[in-house]
């Protein structure tokens, strides 16, 4: 009696096992949607990993900036107290300011150009082999199976798995190509940047210098448009971003043509293994 009721429920459920097994497009998209949801989870972990050094980074950017204000607050006491106690504002040193503004800049261009970028390279690689391994195992599911009677079949497949190899080969090849170049340009960007800023440190410490003198003796208001030493500093500034933009630039054309010696690489070889059939 009891397997007399539990045989209608067998005779509903064999069916689904036959489906199951007599469908591989179904069986193939069953294990796409489970590398798909594999993939989510190795990046999750990437995603929080690199959360974690952005949260120490962010805590290094304070400190270093915190150190600075304590800086710059102190050398305005000093001019406060020795205002306090002569009357004047003889301790004010202009270069001295300007230098704590050029500390400060430094330390964002520490966050925005050296250290934050050494994180992106860092999780940008980890994600781009992630994605190569599961575009990898997509590509050979999505191959049609051969039929083992038809000689044609055969070569097709084979010629499908080996330009998947061959396209996963390549695909390394570019992302390790975008990951230097975005480290090439970071370094471009850390060391002019220095430059541009210590030109901006020069001319500021002349601007503030002139206002202290004018505060302090009074006079004809400073023109620094009549101002040699105004201008040849502002040629400066201007030089060091220009030349940000041309070493940016010299990168950029200089990874333009390795991307396309990797074109026409990936252009020979797939010609040749097309050939072989």
């Amino acid at each position: 009696m009891r397997f007399t009721r539990l045989l209608p429920a067998l005779l509903l459920i064999v069916p689904l096992f036959l489906r199951a097994d007599g469908d591989p497009a179904a069986a193939t998209q069953k294990q796409i949607q489970d590398l798909e949801r594999q993939q989510k989870r190795e990046m999750q972990k990437v995603d929080q990993a690199e959360e974690q050094d952005r949260i120490k980074l962010r805590a290094r950017e304070r400190d270093e900036l915190a150190k600075v204000q304590r800086d710059t607050n102190a050398a305005a006491a000093s001019v406060t107290a020795g205002v306090v106690t002569t009357g004047t504002t003889a301790g004010f040193d202009p270069a001295k300011f300007a230098q704590l503004k050029f500390a400060e800049d430094e330390v964002h261009n520490l966050i925005l150009n050296q250290l934050g970028p050494e994180i992106t390279a860092k999780y940008d690689r980890q994600r781009k082999e992630i994605d190569r391994k599961y575009g990898a195992q997509r590509a050979k599911l999505e191959i049609p199976a051969a039929d083992p009677g038809d000689d044609s079949s055969k070569q097709q497949h084979d010629l499908a798995s080996k330009t998947a190899d061959l396209n996963a080969n390549y695909q390394e090849k570019y992302d390790n190509l975008d990951l230097e170049q975005a480290q090439a340009e970071a370094k471009v960007r850390f060391e002019h940047t220095t430059k541009v800023n210590a030109a901006e440190r020069d001319l500021a410490a002349l601007v503030n210098k002139h206002a202290f003198d004018a505060t302090q003796k009074g006079g004809a208001v400073w023109n620094p448009m009549t101002d040699p030493d105004y201008a040849k500093l502002t040629a400066a500034r201007d030089q060091a971003k220009s030349d940000l933009e041309t070493a940016l630039d010299e990168v950029r054309a200089q990874f333009k043509s390795k991307r396309t010696d990797i074109d026409n690489a990936k252009e020979d070889d797939t010609a040749k293994l097309s050939g072989s059939q």
